[in-house]
């Protein structure tokens, strides 16, 4: 088990969770249930740490595409 913590625009909060998929989907459930604005989930211990978000950056994304 690992702990989370989650950020939202009214405040943070601790969950503990088995995969980083349950612990975002108990963050999202809570914060719809409670009304709370998800803004971010971290996990830390020791020198891990990142960082999980409900939107993707694609490094791979182009500005000009060949046909």
């Amino acid at each position: 088990m690992k702990e989370y913590t989650c950020y939202t625009r009214q405040g943070k909060w601790k969950l503990v969770a088995d995969t980083d998929i349950d612990a975002m989907r108990q963050a999202l459930y809570f914060c719809w249930r409670d009304d709370e604005d998800f803004i971010r989930l971290e996990f830390r211990k020791g020198a891990e740490n990142y960082t999980l978000s409900i939107f993707h950056i694609d490094n791979n994304s182009h500005d000009c595409f060949t046909l």
